[in-house]
């Protein structure tokens, strides 16, 4: 089967009207008017993945854009949030750069939704994880040490 730009385009008015209707009952009109099978038509609708639509020049997701190599090591990133409290990260630091320092330490972009706090608190809540998993591993060895002697 093969859309022609004319169909696509009906498809495109169709779903923006729709988009745009507010009360149900005039959705129900508006669908009965421009459509032959409106459950049918609801139905494919409902099966589109969003997520498996391919995009024009689209890279992979594993793949890095050449200018962004990691700007920030993980020690130093652990310093950063030891030494300066939220409120100073955030002042000293754009949004580019904590986003930066999120793929750095995740090798992935966080989410356009994510605030400077939430990637502030993202990396707190990794730095003291890390902590307390080191801790657990000096326990460990603590309590070798007490059997072995």
């Amino acid at each position: 089967m093969y859309f022609t730009v004319e169909e696509i385009r009906s498809l495109n008015d169709i779903i923006s009207g729709l988009n745009t209707i507010e009360d149900e009952i005039e959705k129900e009109r508006f669908l009965n008017e421009h459509i032959e099978d409106t459950a049918l038509f609801l139905d494919t609708l409902k099966k589109l993945n969003k997520k498996k639509i391919p995009f024009k020049n689209e890279k992979p997701l594993t793949q890095k854009e050449d200018g962004e190599k990691s700007l920030y090591q993980e020690e130093e990133i652990y310093s950063i949030l030891c030494k300066k409290s939220n409120t100073e990260i955030m002042q000293e630091y754009s949004l580019a750069d904590l986003k930066g320092m999120y793929a750095s330490v995740y090798n992935r972009k966080p989410t356009s939704s994510y605030t400077k706090e939430r990637i502030i608190s993202t990396l707190r809540n990794r730095m003291h994880t890390m902590k307390r998993a080191e801790s657990f591993g000096m326990l460990a060895e603590a309590r070798k040490k007490e059997g072995s002697v």
